[in-house]
């Protein structure tokens, strides 16, 4: 199906993830236009399909999901559709679904089941007071009169409903709407670097990653020397050692990181150690900017094809992985390139220069945005079929998934150790 979806972080007032929010584009959005939208008239929903496929782990880390549902699905068997942990859907609900005695039936129904709810786009909160016993979230934009509206008419109902509110997308709308005690927000702010600390020392153990980094990203490392410089960290070495030997035939465990580093290769070493070192020092930033730079990394990997640079796929997945490089460092994207080896052309791209890695780069984070209309615009002039693209990020949530399993391992087996 030509399902394009992102799920879009919800976070609490401590920078904490606790759900995701499904933006969603079925097909080709300016060919749409003007037509039905089937979904809205479909007795079977296109987002449980979707979410049993990826499953809760790789989706959301099994944090919520809020997934849409409208007017007719509400008269429908949902549980049936639903094979993930009921307990962790939020049924999103939106200004199409009627707040009709019939709803109301159905909604608490689904309630019992075990499903949670919540409602968007409903511009006057007292009309849902019949459904307020059986709400569990209401969404709110960041307009100041807007959030005390909500907040006031949640508290006067008396029921434990949280708040969420949207359009967080900079640290200044962050501490504004925290300032009325907001639960939950829902927005781009966590992507801002503060640079407070861009003067600062960088930490011994970022300063051991980044010559990690750097030593695997020539053209030709010594392999002794890595083995050498991942033995220190402790953690680090476990999960590579795992990770080797969950790709080696069976019965020819390997248990030494220079044996280890010689079965994989260069090429591999380079891509696994990356990714772990970059996921690992982006430990002290929100949770959210290690789960982007990977999920960013691997689409823009599966994108190579589609914009015909099948070749630098290599180089586009580290442009992926070091897009949040300045968030990690907490600082400008600038500084933080002079202290680690990029390609020149990858670099360029991440500072805003203008080449071909630029417009992979600015696809994704179209995407993530949920542009869909720009998205569509640039699918029909670059003839990119909307099923690959969906199909490249699915793929990058299915990677992402398997990468967080093995980092659990590695995890354990540390702590074991």
């Amino acid at each position: 199906m030509e399902l394009m979806v992102v799920p879009k972080p919800i976070f609490n007032k401590f920078k904490e993830v606790k759900g995701y929010y499904l933006s969603y584009q079925v097909g080709n959005a300016l060919i749409q236009a003007g037509m039905p939208y089937s979904f809205e008239n479909s007795t079977e929903s296109p987002f449980f399909d979707f979410i049993n496929e990826i499953g809760l782990e790789a989706l959301t880390g099994n944090n919520l999901i809020f997934v849409p549902v409208t007017n007719v699905l509400l008269a429908t068997d949902i549980e049936k559709a639903c094979t993930v942990d009921i307990s962790l859907v939020t049924l999103l609900l939106g200004s199409s679904v009627q707040l009709s005695e019939a709803n109301l039936q159905r909604i608490a129904r689904l309630k019992s089941l075990g499903f949670k709810v919540a409602f968007r786009h409903i511009s006057e909160f007292k009309k849902l007071e019949a459904f307020f016993p059986y709400t569990d979230y209401i969404f709110c934009g960041n307009d100041t009169a807007e959030i005390m509206s909500a907040l006031a008419t949640v508290k006067m109902s008396r029921y434990p409903i949280k708040v969420i509110v949207s359009g967080v997308d900079t640290l200044k709308i962050f501490d504004r709407v925290a300032s009325f005690d907001v639960e939950l927000y829902r927005g781009g702010f966590y992507r801002e670097t503060t640079k407070i600390s861009e003067d600062n020392p960088i930490s011994p153990l970022k300063i051991n990653y980044l010559s990690i980094l750097n030593q695997v990203n020539q053209d030709d490392f010594d392999l002794t020397q890595f083995a050498g410089t991942v033995q220190r960290d402790t953690a680090l070495a476990i999960q590579f050692l795992r990770m080797v030997n969950s790709s080696t035939i069976a019965g020819s465990k390997i248990s030494s990181l220079k044996h280890a580093a010689a079965m994989l290769g260069q090429k591999e070493i380079k891509k696994w150690v990356t990714t772990a070192v970059t996921s690992s020092m982006g430990q002290e930033s929100p949770g959210e900017i290690t789960r982007l730079s990977m999920l960013r990394a691997k689409f823009c990997e599966n994108l190579a094809g589609l914009f015909e640079m099948a070749i630098l796929k290599d180089n586009l997945f580290l442009m992926g992985l070091f897009s949040v490089l300045d968030v990690v460092l907490d600082m400008t994207m600038e500084k933080a390139l002079h202290l680690v080896y990029v390609p020149e052309e990858v670099g360029d791209a991440l500072l805003g220069k203008d080449n071909n890695y630029a417009k992979v780069y600015q696809f994704v984070q179209l995407y993530e945005h949920g542009d869909w209309n720009e998205i569509s615009r640039i699918a029909l002039v670059g003839n990119l079929s909307i099923s690959g693209i969906a199909a490249a990020y699915h793929d990058a949530l299915a990677w992402y998934g398997q990468m967080v399993s093995l980092s659990m391992e590695g995890e354990d087996a540390a702590i074991e150790a």
